[in-house]
């Protein structure tokens, strides 16, 4: 055996005899402080703070020449996110040349120990301050020996706000003696939870998204240094054993090299010793997969690294009785200081194989991409300019060559015009990252997904998009130029176009302004090419009697801030289209929403909405939770969002409240499962109702209902074997696929769009009926079997025929049902216009009741 392997097979049962966390056969420098030093109590006592860590973290590089610190950008909350970087003291001193001597496949391994990135799985983070003690004050030879032929880059907090969140929660219920009864109240938090980000993101979705300013540094750091082996650090249920990688090895995303797994099932050998030693649980080939790209242990896995997922029982507090005994906060952290060393020793005992398995995926990719017919992804940007650069830009932070086409080109039966579409080279660099994010795949070796099984990049932006098999001519970014206003003395009216959501954006803070904007509605009038006034533009009129300066100051502010350019209308005569007085250009109103959040509803799908309209859309957005002591006054509000709900979320007391404020003129906008519960609410008394029930006791019992009709048992299937059932219970799941749907571009909550084809992302059945208005559906699927992604034969049928958008008209007022999340994970750009129109166009839905006979 290799006298390195054998020296770390021989010293990881040492742990077993450890009288605290660290073992008792190591000696370490009595110069660096331990964590307590700082902290004012031994590891794993209390739930260390954010900030409580950041000093630790400070105080270790500012006393140890084996250690640097850098801060590599900053959380909503404007926390610090850090990466201690730890190598030799020579090491240190060249730094710099070792990162590029490591990118080409020359330096030193890299290995990266990234933790918490779910806010209340707290273990990590505290175990990343005994991982990094170890390392700095570590005078085994084994460090020495490690740190001489490697940079350990420690990343103690990828999500810097929910841990604090979750810290206070979880000291605010220690009392002297810790209570680990599963009903103390410190096992379940209160709503949104600490695993979120601050606007409820899930982090460990948004490493292909990256949505987020934490995901955004992460990334530019990642590919500063492209580690071969990058450990994601997480907790999961108290019952559980610890899990560690390499995971289902069936539901493997086939793009990642089968070398990947083999290596990945090496590491796991360290990964068990060191769990042995201590007397943990765990498992290895069971429940987790390495499908989706966009999460900690599987991005590295599509960029040459070799990504790692550790999943512990979770005390969720200070100390928990599960089935498996007693379970302590520092039982958590001694299981991922563990797993954080075997990491480090399984990484040297095979760092050959790490670095040059990493130079052969690129080379091995490159290949492949050389073998394959297509040349380039082209895609355009379907009347929105800003929406696909938006989209290049996301490629070029995945290190993506992207380029503006330079010249026309036609595919099949799609034009793609020079300076108004991107081109993608395919046989560069990335290839695989390429493949991954333009892939439409619809056939599976395993029909289980831990996360979604589609994200094909330019449907998420709702862009036409086509392979070609030759390179086109491509030109360098043209250069921007900043918008400026200047006011004209002989403008009737001023206008701006709403291809891109800074117009919409723009209008929303003009109307805030008192300024009067109309919009032109979809019109059956024809409209010439050259008609300086098209579908869905904004216009703001000067007329007569008002403050001309005044409009015109708020016209320059916000074309600045959102960088709308704003066009001049001379006069109000347009032959070529409608006249500046038509009927069918109609006034907007301010918007002024509320959202309701709480137990019952999904976080995360109201921290998308939260997300949009408070950072894209630059609009605060109150929130209302369903424990509010008082009934709520809504008429100071024109929009009441609700994001998927349980069907009992909203009070039962609050229903005739939102029925007759949505009578007056409110706007409720639902999504999924609220988005049933509206239906149920607004639904028509029948004729053959029982006469002594009251319409409220009505509605309650359809409430009710909904909750059976959810029918997950296994009636109608005949006898099953019992080894069967997890089987079908995954059927019964859509865990996130893309559908075609059909857009009515003549709606007014369609405006902005130019093409009917649209696809939508669905990662849950909702049951929506078909409208009796005729005229109420403005979206509705083309097809029930996915563009790409899975979705079982069961989800097929309960999808087929069923709407995903129903826009009623109820009294003066509009109710919006969404049967998908139009703003999942504020990465599916393409269809938060439909949400974005719900919140400004609403205006302009008008009854479309036919009259009688």
């Amino acid at each position: 055996m290799h006298k390195t392997l054998l020296f770390l097979w021989l010293l990881i049962p040492a742990l077993a005899n450890a009288h605290s966390i660290l073992p008792d056969n190591e000696t370490f420098n009595s110069n660096t402080p331990m964590p307590e030093a700082e902290l004012g109590w031994p590891v794993g006592e209390w739930h260390a703070r954010p900030e409580q860590i950041t000093r630790y973290f400070e105080r270790l590089a500012e006393g140890s020449d084996r250690a640097s610190l850098e801060v590599i950008g900053r959380t909503h909350e404007q926390r610090p996110l850090l990466q201690l970087m730890i190598t030799s003291p020579e090491n240190q001193a060249r730094l710099e040349q070792l990162r590029q001597d490591h990118l080409q496949g020359e330096g030193p391994l890299v290995v990266w120990l990234g933790y918490s990135i779910h806010g209340n799985e707290a273990s990590g983070s505290n175990a990343a301050m005994l991982t990094a003690y170890h390392l700095i004050a570590g005078e085994a030879q084994w460090v020495k020996d490690l740190l001489d032929n490697a940079v350990v880059i420690i990343d103690p907090m990828f999500n810097p706000d929910g841990l604090g969140r979750f810290a206070t929660w979880a000291n605010m219920h220690r009392g002297q003696q810790a209570a680990g009864d599963v009903l103390h109240r410190a096992h379940w938090e209160a709503w949104p939870a600490g695993r979120f980000n601050h606007y409820w993101f899930d982090m460990n979705r948004d490493w292909l998204p990256a949505t987020q300013p934490e995901s955004v540094a992460r990334l530019t750091q990642f590919h500063r240094w492209l580690p071969n082996i990058l450990g994601d650090f997480h907790e999961q249920g108290s019952d559980a054993g610890y899990f560690f990688q390499p995971g289902v090895p069936e539901r493997k995303n086939p793009l990642t090299p089968d070398e990947n797994v083999e290596l990945t099932t090496e590491l796991a050998r360290f990964h068990g010793r060191a769990l042995d030693a201590i007397g943990q649980r765990y498992y290895s080939r069971e429940t987790f997969d390495d499908f989706y790209y966009g999460k900690g242990s599987t991005y590295p896995d599509i960029n040459g690294s070799i990504g790692i997922l550790y999943e512990q029982p979770s005390t969720r507090g200070h100390k928990v009785d599960s089935v498996n005994g007693e379970f302590t906060f520092t039982d958590a952290i001694r299981n991922h200081y563990a797993t954080s060393i075997s990491t480090l020793q399984g990484a040297y005992a095979i760092k050959d194989r790490l670095v040059d398995y990493q130079q052969r995926f690129y080379a091995d990719s490159q290949q492949r991409a050389r073998n394959g017919r297509g040349r380039a992804w082209v895609f355009a940007d379907g009347g929105d300019a800003v929406r696909a650069k938006e989209l290049a830009e996301l490629m070029r932070l995945h290190q993506i060559e992207v380029y503006p086409l330079a010249e026309d080109i036609r595919v099949d039966d799609m034009n793609f015009s020079a300076g108004q579409a991107w081109v993608v080279p395919i046989r560069q660099r990335q290839a695989a990252l390429i493949e991954a994010m333009f892939e439409q795949r619809t056939e599976f070796t395993d029909n289980t997904f831990y996360d979604v099984s589609a994200w094909t990049l330019p449907r998420a932006y709702n862009l036409p998009f086509a392979q070609i098999n030759s390179l086109p001519e491509r030109t360098a970014d043209p250069s921007s130029v900043a918008v400026e206003f200047t006011p004209q003395a002989n403008a009737s009216a001023y206008l701006f176009s709403n291809h891109n959501l800074a117009g919409a954006a723009m209008a929303m803070h003009l109307l805030n302004e008192e300024i009067r904007v109309y919009r032109l509605n979809n019109t059956n009038r024809e409209i010439a090419a050259d008609s300086i006034i098209q579908r869905g533009d904004f216009v703001v009129p000067v007329l007569r009697g008002e403050d001309r300066a005044a409009i015109e100051q708020q016209l320059s502010e916000q074309s600045q801030r959102w960088q709308v350019p704003v066009k001049l209308i001379s006069s109000g005569f347009n032959l070529n289209g409608v006249d500046l007085g038509s009927p069918d250009i109609q006034p907007l109103k301010a918007v002024k929403p509320l959202m309701i959040v709480g137990q019952g509803v999904v976080p995360m799908e109201a921290g998308h909405t939260w997300h949009l309209v408070d950072r894209r859309l630059g609009l605060p957005l109150p929130m209302l939770d369903v424990h509010h002591p008082a009934p709520p006054n809504l008429d100071d509000y024109t929009h009441l969002l609700i994001a998927d709900a349980s069907h009992d979320a909203v009070p039962k007391a609050w229903y005739p409240l939102i029925k007759g404020w949505v009578s007056r003129g409110g706007v409720l906008v639902t999504q999924k499962r609220s988005a049933e519960w509206a239906e149920a609410i607004f639904s028509e008394r029948p004729k053959s109702a029982k006469k002594g029930v009251s319409e409220d006791d009505r509605i309650v019992k359809l409430i009710e209902q909904l909750a059976k009709e959810k029918d997950t048992s296994n009636k109608d299937i005949g006898r099953q074997s019992y080894s069967q059932h997890q089987f079908d219970s995954a059927d019964r799941i859509l865990g996130g696929a893309i559908f075609p749907a059909q857009l009515d571009l003549s709606h007014p909550l369609a405006q902005g769009y130019q093409r009917e084809d649209m696809a939508v992302f669905l990662n849950s059945i909702t049951k929506l009926e078909p409208s009796k208005n005729a005229y109420s559906t403005p979206l509705v699927l083309a097809d029930s079997k996915p563009l790409a992604g899975f979705a079982s034969e069961y989800a097929n049928q309960a999808l087929d025929g069923r709407p995903v958008m129903v826009v009623d008209k109820v009294g003066q007022g509009v109710v919006i049902k969404f049967a998908f999340n139009p703003n999942f994970r504020a990465f599916w750009r393409g269809t938060e216009g439909l949400y974005v129109n719900a919140l400004l166009n609403s205006p302009l839905v008008q009854s479309t009741t036919l009259p009688a006979d």
